[in-house]
């Protein structure tokens, strides 16, 4: 269930959600089932080879159950990922996070199969380093292998967009479900809180896609979210970035493809609706009904308005990125995660990076590729 495991093997989805979370569960009820006697019959075992009676001899090293849990808090909460209930909220929640990973480019299109790989020949063959469900690279993954939109490292929230999230993710529901999709995607908001699904990936506060992914990519102090929120101002549109294809030239292609193309659509539209303003005012008035032309005045004013404002925000976005791409920073992903995204502070909803910023150019981290960097652009004296 634990998707950041390197030995998670997908998840197996039926034709809701909620059934998906009861097959799920009865299937980690059996698994642990499975676990707790075979520990039993392990022990049996040893204790019949070495002629001791294990459950005595723990007794006596490690005292009464009661004694032994003498709260200080020795356990190992670092093992707790949230994730260990087959709750219908848990699943919605893991089922977005690996579609929105499948059009990332993270996962293979089998993600959704629960194709889980068999023992090897050798039971003391290494474990793999990676999930048997995680994607190929770019360089080498075939046609079937490919996410929704290619491995390009960026996608936008803007519906006008081929590349948009939350549509590809649509997409991938109606692979995956078929005839189901509308009502998977129902399910989804309603377990998730939220009208629409584009709301659970704007909020990036408690409750929304960044704050869950940021959570489930934190283990103790050590935080390392992978598919990166850069949003705007007023949250009307947002680039994500998956951190496995941060090169030199991504967020140049962010702007070049992605932003700049947006600012130029909306002028065209702002003018757009300028014009037809002035036809509405002017004394060449195409409509003689003053009641209806005052309506529609309105309506235009308002829509103008709105449009302004929004340039005004994409304008805003564009250059706090643009001041970070001009820094030719390669990225280096040795540094770390909270290094890397360092940088973006200010369109990143997260207070982490502000911090490991300021730390940065008070010349701490010496040691890392982006401290270097900095050090020789003067950026940090």
């Amino acid at each position: 269930m634990d998707e950041v495991d390197s030995n998670f093997a997908g998840l197996k989805v039926a034709q809701s959600l909620n059934d998906t979370a009861s097959e799920l569960k009865a299937l980690v009820e059996s698994d642990r089932s499975l676990i707790e006697s075979s520990s039993s019959e392990l022990s049996g075992i040893v204790d019949r080879i070495y002629g001791v009676d294990s459950l005595s001899l723990r007794e006596l090293v490690l005292g009464s159950d009661d004694d032994a849990d003498d709260g200080s808090g020795d356990s190992d909460d670092d093992e707790s990922d949230g994730n260990s209930e087959a709750t219908p909220e848990t699943v919605t929640r893991i089922v977005i996070s690996l579609a929105a990973g499948r059009v990332m480019g993270r996962w293979a299109s089998h993600v959704f199969t629960h194709e889980a790989p068999g023992l090897p020949d050798d039971l003391f063959h290494p474990l793999s380093r990676i999930s048997p469900v995680a994607g190929q690279p770019v360089a080498v993954c075939t046609e079937e292998e490919k996410p929704v939109v290619g491995n390009v490292g960026v996608l936008v929230d803007d519906p006008d967009n081929p590349h948009d999230l939350v549509t590809n993710i649509r997409t991938m529901i109606e692979q995956v479900w078929g005839n189901h999709a509308d009502a998977v995607e129902k399910e989804v908001c309603e377990v998730l809180g939220v009208k629409e699904l584009r709301d659970y990936f704007r909020k990036p506060g408690k409750g929304g896609f960044w704050d869950d992914h940021i959570s489930r990519y934190s283990k103790s102090r050590r935080k390392a979210p992978i598919y990166w929120l850069l949003q705007s101002s007023k949250k009307n549109y947002a680039n994500w970035l998956y951190y496995h294809r941060l090169d030199k030239d991504l967020l140049f292609k962010a702007l070049v493809n992605y932003v700049e193309p947006k600012i130029r659509m909306v002028e065209s539209q702002l003018a757009m609706v300028r014009g037809q303003l002035q036809l509405t005012t002017g004394n060449g008035a195409l409509t003689t009904d003053s009641k209806q032309r005052s309506k529609e005045t309105k309506r235009l004013a308002k829509e103008l308005e709105s449009q302004e404002d929004f340039l005004s925000e994409l304008r805003d976005f564009e250059d706090k990125l643009r001041r970070v791409a001009n820094l030719n920073l390669e990225p280096d992903l040795n540094d770390g995660v909270i290094l890397n995204i360092a940088p973006l502070w200010e369109l990143v909803p997260w207070k982490e990076p502000k911090k490991y910023w300021d730390e940065l150019l008070a010349g701490k981290y010496e040691w890392s590729s982006i401290g270097k960097q900095l050090r020789e652009r003067g950026v940090v004296k």
